[in-house]
């Protein structure tokens, strides 16, 4: 099994069951309204993980980072003496799963929202 289907299965598994934990019942009507938490929940990861790729905390780190070692008197001599700079290597995180979060969560998400405005319009 790949990792889409295991992501697949785990989050249709925890769409079965949320609705115990937040409701106190299981309907049909729970299940959709937790199909749609999941899938949001999915697509939230996939865009932390695109933050995190593109690297928009690293601005963040190294700017508190140089001026840590900028107000600390101490390690600034020491960095002196040793000829050292302020900036450290860096290094890229690669996810290779993340478009499996946003495929399943919009799938999750948009099959919930549509079953919902087909069971109220139809109603």
């Amino acid at each position: 099994m790949n990792f889409k289907g295991f992501l697949f299965l785990v989050s249709l598994g925890s769409s079965l069951v949320l609705p115990f934990f937040l409701y106190r019942q299981w309907t049909i009507l729970t299940w959709f309204d937790a199909l749609f938490l999941v899938g949001l929940l999915l697509v939230m990861i996939y865009f932390i993980m695109v933050l995190i790729e593109g690297q928009f905390f690293t601005a963040f780190f190294k700017s508190t980072r140089n001026f840590f070692a900028k107000v600390n008197k101490k390690d600034q001599l020491i960095r002196e003496s040793e000829k050292r700079s302020f900036e450290s290597a860096d290094y890229r995180k690669e996810f290779p799963n993340r478009i499996s979060f946003l495929q399943i969560g919009l799938l999750f998400c948009l099959s919930s929202l549509l079953v919902s405005i087909a069971l109220y319009y139809l109603k």
